[in-house]
């Protein structure tokens, strides 16, 4: 190797880091609360130019990985609060399977990418569409494999942005993070085209900036085609709300900011009790509460078959005139079941929802006959899953009824369990958690976003009310007003949420709750297409 191929390829090395470094850089300022979702837009380029010129695969492999696992770490460092030191170990773990999705599809580009330069419009056209459809393919996977861990969808970044959030409605979540990585890819191959024009121009004349825009190429309208359909749909959103007769349903949010290892302390039980009942009759004062949400599991050591601490819950529902949506342990057969319940001044209210998606090493322990670990939840029984969407009725104060769909925590995660809801007849949906294990980082941001998501993707608002973290309220096109003290989510106290409207009449169902995720089965379709392609190319080389 001569000096000169030597110093090329140390250029390429240096280029390749730069390249995915930034790409992840600007991946990780994407999502709230440091980030913008104008970001998303651009993220993925720096790795698309780069991928382009060909680097050697052995460092694009290594710093494809290593940049896309510093990415999750930062991204999930909250995790190391977790009931430490087992967070710190699922922070490397977790932090490495979600690097491995990220090192994939960088391994994808780099072997599809390249070839478009040589190839037809639509061949070109068709790689672009493979590509994001990869991504989300991926991003699903992600989400169901091995008991799933969907957190963060590259959609989670524009939950500030309603007019792409209005594309939820249509393609679902991932559907709309296929949107943005067909975006970026458009964009990629605009700038590597007038890269193209100014060199072959620059010894001539240099070119005009108008004379740089008239060469947009197609890839980049067929990225930025669905963008223009997220305005015409957030209109047409906009304009259906604004015909329908709404009823109005506001809601009191007790925030109780318990530690959440300490709430599992019997000693703590009656300080803990005395503050949910205060924050209770605070919030409950002036009448104007609709329904009270108290967060997931309030007081953990209790259940509903306890007669005394029944009589409590609605002796305090009488006093504060008002139904009481509350987080419950419920013994279940050998174990006990997360659920939410509905406690009126009539006393407890059927059907009772039980958390359908458990958590791994939370709730139940995967192969725990096998394996020498244990939950970190200080619990000994395992958590029974719930088999039901069990939609419980409420009624406002001016009479109106309707019917709301409980998600437990790690729930709004997966947006299918939500459909279910919708599709079960739902008029709002009901989110309670428990942010507190996240500590006071962006943790509570990022799960946040997944209810904000879940809103727009079925036309249905949103309650939300934690431990400690964001509670508030989302209207049906993923507007989120949370609530605060002193500029922070963080705090102990109850608050009324802001407003929120139902359409007299049932919502009409999204596209996407009747349809589902077919937005990934048509991008796999084309992933398919295009590795065939990317095959056969090879093969004629």
């Amino acid at each position: 190797m001569t000096v000169e191929d030597a110093s090329r390829e140390r250029v390429s090395a240096v280029r390749t880091w730069l390249g995915t470094s930034l790409t992840a850089l600007l991946l990780f300022f994407s999502f709230g609360p440091v980030g913008h979702p104008f970001w998303a837009f651009i993220a993925l380029v720096p790795a698309a130019l780069t991928a382009a010129a060909e680097p050697d695969g052995r460092t694009w492999r290594r710093a494809a990985f290593t940049t896309g696992w510093v990415l999750w770490i930062t991204l999930l460092i909250w995790l190391r609060h977790v009931y430490p030191p087992l967070g710190w170990l699922g922070l490397v773990l977790l932090t490495a399977y979600c690097a491995l999705y990220h090192f994939l599809w960088l391994l994808l580009l780099r072997w599809i990418f390249p070839a478009c330069a040589e190839a037809g419009l639509l061949s070109r056209l068709l790689a672009m569409l493979g590509l994001a459809g990869a991504w989300g393919l991926m991003e699903w996977t992600r989400s169901t494999f091995a008991s799933g861990f969907g957190w963060l969808p590259l959609s989670a970044s524009q939950t500030g942005n309603p007019v792409m959030l209005s594309l939820c409605a249509w393609i679902g979540p991932i559907g709309l993070s296929i949107v943005l990585v067909l975006f970026n890819l458009g964009f990629a191959r605009w700038i590597l085209r007038l890269i193209s024009f100014y060199r072959e121009e620059a010894p001539i004349a240099p070119a005009s900036p108008l004379g740089w825009l008239r060469r947009i190429t197609p890839e980049l309208y067929l990225g930025l085609a669905p963008i223009g359909f997220a305005f015409l749909a957030l209109l047409g959103a906009n304009a259906e709300l604004r015909s329908k007769p709404q009823e109005k349903v506001t809601a009191g949010l007790v925030q109780t900011d318990f530690d959440p290892n300490a709430k599992w302390d019997p000693a703590r039980l009656q300080s803990h009790l005395e503050i949910v009942d205060r924050l209770t009759l605070q919030v409950a004062a002036g009448k104007q509460a609709d329904l009270i949400l108290w967060p997931e599991a309030t007081i953990p050591m209790l259940s509903l078959e306890s007669a005394g601490y029944l009589e409590r819950i609605t002796d305090l529902a009488k006093a504060a005139k008002t139904p009481l949506l509350i987080g419950v342990v419920e013994h279940r057969g050998a174990g006990y079941a997360n659920a939410a319940a509905i406690v009126t001044p009539e006393g407890l209210q059927k059907p009772i929802y039980a958390k359908r998606h458990l958590v791994p090493f939370g709730e139940y322990v995967p192969f725990g006959d096998f394996l020498p670990l244990r939950k970190v939840v200080p619990i000994g029984e395992d958590c029974v899953a719930g088999t039901s969407v069990s939609l419980m009725p409420l009624t406002t104060r001016s009479g109106f009824t309707f019917m709301a769909g409980a998600l437990i925590c790690y729930e709004d995660v997966f947006p299918e369990l939500a459909r279910e809801h919708a599709l079960a007849g739902a008029d709002l949906l009901i989110v309670i958690t428990n942010d507190a294990w996240y500590g006071r980082e962006a943790g509570a941001y990022q799960h946040a976003a997944h209810s904000i998501l879940l809103a727009a993707a079925t036309g249905l608002p949103v309650l939300r009310c934690g431990n400690a973290g964001w509670s508030g309220s989302i209207d049906g096109l993923g507007r989120a007003t949370p609530i605060g003290e002193n500029g922070s989510i963080f705090f102990r106290g109850s608050q009324l949420a802001a407003t929120v409207s139902l359409p007299r009449e049932h919502q009409p169902l999204t596209f996407w709750v009747r349809h589902g995720d077919w937005a990934v089965g048509l991008g796999g379709v084309f992933f398919a297409l295009t590795y065939v392609w990317r095959r056969r190319r090879a093969g004629s080389a």
